[in-house]
């Protein structure tokens, strides 16, 4: 019974691969051995600029990797080179990774040929199946699902580049470090970012925001997302050696996308728990920033729903319900990647997609 089983299992595989060509399994990779502290990049991973067929996109932390080969140099990735690359550059926490990556993967990437990429569509990439997402795989650049308004450095979408450095919104955040940073005796005296930086940068970027983006959205799960943004500078850009994210780091990593000199990651794994921490920090000093969206040009308020509300508007709103009714690999893929979401939020209910597709 059991051989017939397999027979059978390995035989429907067969089939939707002969009808899809180029499908593959997707899987976790190996854990790093080692999770320590140590200086980032090696003599394997130097700068080099991307060349002309290169992609890059929104996120200056995957654009850095990808100019340092921890990631490939293409900006092209697949679930599991995502997972290594952030691991072994920033010590992301192994299930922050996959969660991550499985985000980015099924909202963005092409979950049937596990590529992403991590800025906007490519022929590289094909469409998924039947195009049952759209007639292209359309990268994390796209707006909507994984890129969103209220950016640190970019502008919103209805407003400007959503996708490239604003030079503009960068000089304010110097300017909030020059007002509100922290002292060093090593780059000088306000010349590290500090939460209460972080804290008035991002209260300012929500009132631009809220201003001059007639259409601004701001759901929950944005809402939270871009605090993890600054978040995730303040944890994962300081060097590793002091916690301090100079702004000589900041510039480095944010307009150049190399690691500076004398870098190391963080001494240890950073996980759901510090992100969360971080955006907590970051959203203390002002309670009138709320989750919403403009409706004829009033802000409407979004209830604030806790983690399980996250979650849901992550790992049940953002990703399009399509891929629940596929099947063979892209099925046992979709399957796959929507409980290493889960697997981030243990304590909630686990729930199929229920986004829109071709958007």
């Amino acid at each position: 019974m059991i051989q017939v089983f397999k027979r059978s299992f390995l035989l429907f595989f067969a089939v939707a691969a002969v009808a899809f060509p180029g499908g593959k399994i997707i899987s976790l990779p190996p854990k790093q051995n080692n999770t320590g502290i140590k200086q980032i990049p090696d003599k394997y991973h130097h700068y080099r600029a991307p060349g002309k067929h290169d992609i890059r996109g929104p996120c200056p932390g995957l654009n850095t990797l990808a100019n340092h080969g921890y990631l490939p140099r293409s900006g092209i990735a697949t679930f599991e080179e995502v997972i290594t690359g952030v691991g072994e550059g920033f010590n992301m926490e192994y299930n922050l990774a996959a969660g991550i990556a499985a985000f980015a993967m099924l909202a963005r990437g092409n979950a049937y040929t596990n590529q992403v990429s991590i800025g906007g569509p490519t022929e590289k990439i094909p469409p998924l199946p039947e195009n049952i997402d759209g007639n292209q795989t359309k990268g994390l650049a796209t707006h909507g699902r994984f890129e969103g308004d209220v950016s640190m450095t970019r502008r919103d979408y209805a407003v400007g580049d959503n996708v490239h450095l604003d030079p503009e919104l960068f000089n304010q955040l110097l300017d909030y470090v020059a007002l509100y940073g922290n002292d060093s005796t090593i780059t000088g005296p306000k010349s590290v970012v500090s939460y209460k930086t972080m804290q008035e940068f991002r209260y300012a970027r929500f009132l631009d925001s809220l201003a001059n983006n007639p259409i601004l959205e701001y759901h929950f799960g944005r809402y939270l997302l871009s605090y993890g943004e600054s978040s995730f500078t303040l944890n994962f850009f300081a060097n590793g050696t002091d916690g301090v994210l100079s702004t000589d780091t900041l510039k480095s990593i944010f307009q150049n996308h190399t690691f500076p000199e004398n870098w190391h990651r963080r001494s240890e794994p950073g996980d759901i728990a510090l992100i969360g921490l971080g955006v907590t920090e970051v959203l203390s000093a002002h309670k009138d920033v709320v989750p919403g969206v403009k409706v004829n040009g009033t802000y409407v308020p979004d209830p604030k729903a806790g983690t399980c509300g996250l979650y849901r508007d992550i790992g049940v709103n953002n990703i399009p319900a399509v891929l629940v009714n596929t099947t063979g690999i892209l099925k046992a893929n979709v399957d796959f990647l929507l409980q290493q979401i889960h697997n981030l939020f243990p304590n909630c209910e686990f729930e199929l997609p229920t986004g829109e597709a071709g958007v």
